[in-house]
């Protein structure tokens, strides 16, 4: 599938706000599901994540930043993040994000999107649809790959916590 083809769907976060407002309002243990359900799929993307990272042309620096993930346990729309000082490569570079142009050691982005002029990186991946972003090379395309399934399973799983709770 060519990336101009790809579709992005998602949720703004006035609706993601709404979501949880409304699972709060429900109750301990309808929280406790939403939490089980969003761990559960979080879960399935991280694990898609990581099998992406070792299929990449360098392996080595993209399993090191998949393998740091963090998965909030207390989320109930489902939350994760990657890059943290902590996690360290010899020579110092971590995997954080490098934003903007401070000077940083952090090669999350070098890594997942390549680079134009740095030859410890791959190169730089194409523009996503013509924005501004580029595809990335294995955490973004996991992420819109098994974004319909993800959408899916987390829709049905909340409509039938939601029936439990309307009764």
């Amino acid at each position: 599938m060519a990336v101009e083809d790809q579709r992005v769907i998602q949720y703004d976060a006035k609706e993601i706000r709404k979501i949880a407002g409304v699972i709060r309002k429900m109750g301990d243990e309808a929280i406790a599901q939403a939490r089980e359900v969003t761990g559960e799929l979080v879960e399935y993307a991280t694990n898609e994540i990581k099998s992406a990272a070792r299929q990449t042309a360098r392996p080595k620096q993209a399993t090191r930043i998949a393998d740091g993930v963090k998965i909030s346990k207390t989320s109930t729309v489902g939350e994760f993040s990657f890059g943290f000082a902590a996690q360290k490569f010899s020579g110092g570079a971590t995997t954080q994000l490098r934003e903007g142009n401070t000077p940083t050691k952090g090669i999350l982005a070098g890594v997942e999107f390549g680079a134009k002029y740095v030859r410890h990186f791959l190169p730089r991946t194409p523009n996503f649809a013509g924005t501004k972003g580029s595809t990335g090379y294995f955490i973004w395309p996991t992420l819109r790959d098994i974004q319909p399934t993800i959408i899916r399973k987390w829709e049905e799983a909340f409509s039938q916590v939601a029936k439990e709770w309307d009764k």
